[in-house]
């Protein structure tokens, strides 16, 4: 409950503050301006509520973090209104996507609405604890969404104040990001370890961010730092630290963070809604009273597929390449669907059935209009009706039950681990605290003594690329996610081989006699400037700088 009144105060002082999200034309302040606001207590609550309502929107859907489909974990399907997503997924998007725009706008409208809080917290009568906690919610989001931005747009605006400025030119990735780290670097100095009265935590999960929530962030930042295109990679000493310092806290119960036993549990959203896995978790409630909003989840409709299951929209599917190489085990399982990754159709000839997302009917034709293996981690289970909210199962694992109340962990205590192994490892030893985050990984994605991290560990590099290669299997298909696969490959400059494996599209033996090709085409050369996004035309015709 206390969850619920929580978000919906978020939702309350969103539509009293915000219009339209355009970055050069938004009034950020909205209906709060500085000269009767930031009065009291009440004030900077409502102004960080506000933030906070932001961030939902930023990735309570897919059409905001439609850039992550740039990773060679997700595709998007040929047909339908799925364009916007299939740029992304083709390296080539065009100054007029609408996703881009989306991804753009929602978060410039979390730097605003931080700006507005930094620009005027110190005139807040209330205790230095408070504003500490005030700035550090602020600062850490900012640079949360400048890490989105500069990993999916390349060189963008850096902007720190809530005024218009129609000749601000892009800054350089080395700039953004040193932006990033200063405000982490802060946030981290004077953020507190933990909070103890709601609504900062319910539900045994924080609804503010605390230093361990930085220091997570920080080493994943530092990791970007280390690699493409800076290549800074004496960062990757720093990354190690950071991450070590939420290890450390997590064994001295400074931190709640823990890994789940089962993999499948951080999914379980009705039985486990509140993963304790989760580092940085963002909660929604369907039962708001606006309906189809910021506050709700719509990902269990955008991973359901369209033509089998009742509302689903198929924006997101598997690539089959990475599909067929991951490793069998519990987490692949969680992934794609245990019995072999069947899906239950809901409607047509076949309702009611499972079936293999590449079987044929009687007269050999495909069942499926496009051949792709599901995701199952965003998904609730239930009745067609939409009426119940139940876990996936293996009967019903693959229907849609519309909006969600679902948290989504865009940091997780197990990429902690990985981050750390992969860091350390860089840095150019592997020490047996690393071998041992590996394993606590591997054991859970495969069975405990299946894979061992001795078998990697007498090479840093090998050893390091166990972990890269482990990190994206953690995040399949997980969009929602910081630190998602294409953000990986960024990283390791690794986007042009996805490319060029693509275009090659080699056919893939899924079964004994079937094989299958991706649908969406790669065409042109590549080049580094198909790793981002071009900057949305409607903010690049309004400021020739930006072009």
């Amino acid at each position: 409950m206390k969850t619920k009144i929580f978000i919906s105060a978020l939702m309350a002082c969103t539509v009293a503050m915000t219009s339209c999200s355009d970055f050069l034309t938004e009034d950020p302040k909205g209906q709060m301006v500085p000269e009767n606001y930031f009065t009291s207590q009440n004030d900077l609550d409502g102004a960080i509520n506000v933030l906070y309502a932001q961030v939902q929107y930023s990735i309570n859907g897919s059409h905001s973090l439609s850039p992550n489909w740039m990773g060679d974990d997700i595709t998007a399907l040929t047909s339908g209104n799925k364009d916007v997503y299939r740029e992304f997924d083709s390296y080539k998007v065009n100054d007029n996507n609408a996703d881009a725009k989306s991804a753009w706008n929602t978060n410039y409208a979390i730097i605003k609405a931080a700006n507005f809080i930094l620009n005027n917290i110190e005139k807040v009568p209330t205790s230095e604890e408070e504003i500490n906690i005030g700035k550090g919610q602020a600062l850490f989001w900012r640079a949360v969404a400048y890490f989105k931005l500069v990993r999916w747009y390349g060189e963008v605006p850096i902007v720190l104040t809530t005024d218009l400025d129609f000749t601000v030119g892009k800054s350089t990735i080395e700039q953004i990001y040193t932006q990033i780290c200063t405000d982490l670097e802060e946030a981290e100095r004077i953020l507190p370890e933990a909070y103890t009265t709601a609504p900062r935590i319910a539900d045994g999960l924080n609804n503010y961010v605390n230093k361990g929530a930085a220091q997570a962030v920080l080493a994943a930042v530092y990791m970007a730092r280390a690699g493409y295109p800076l290549n800074q990679t004496s960062y990757y000493e720093k990354a190690a630290e950071m991450a070590q310092a939420v290890i450390k806290g997590v064994k001295n119960n400074t931190y709640y963070y823990k890994l789940e036993t089962n993999y499948k549990d951080r999914f379980m959203y009705v039985s486990n809604p509140y993963s304790q896995e989760g580092v940085v978790a963002i909660k929604f409630n369907k039962d708001n009273p606006w309906g189809w909003s910021g506050l709700d989840s719509w990902h269990s409709v955008c991973q359901a597929y369209e033509s089998v299951t009742n509302g689903g929209w198929g924006d997101v599917v598997g690539e089959i390449k990475f599909w067929k190489e991951m490793p069998e085990g519990p987490r692949k399982d969680a992934i794609y669907g245990s019995d072999g990754g069947k899906i239950l159709v809901e409607k047509n000839t076949y309702k009611d059935q499972l079936i293999n997302w590449y079987q044929k009917d009687s007269n050999g034709s495909f069942i499926l209009s496009e051949c792709h293996p599901m995701f199952r981690t965003l998904l609730y289970g239930g009745g067609s009706d939409g009426s119940a909210m139940n876990d996936y199962n293996d009967r019903e694992y693959t229907m849609n039950n519309g909006i969600c109340s679902q948290t989504l962990y865009m940091v997780s205590y197990s990429e902690v681990l990985l981050w750390y192994a992969e860091a350390q490892a860089r840095s150019g030893s592997v020490n047996e605290e690393a071998k041992q985050c590996l394993q606590k990984v591997l054991d859970r994605a495969y069975g405990a003594g299946v894979d061992d991290a001795n078998n990697y560990a007498s090479d840093p590099t090998t050893f390091a690329n166990k972990c890269w290669k482990e990190h994206g299997y953690e995040v399949a298909g997980y969009y929602p996610a910081l630190v998602v696969r294409a953000n990986d490959q960024l990283r390791m400059d690794d986007l042009k081989n996805a490319f060029a494996t693509r275009q090659a599209n080699t056919p893939i033996e899924v079964a004994e006699g079937i094989s299958l090709k991706e649908g969406v085409e790669m065409s042109g050369n590549w080049d580094e400037s198909r790793n981002y996004a071009t900057i949305p035309s409607f903010d690049a015709d309004l400021n020739e700088n930006l072009k």
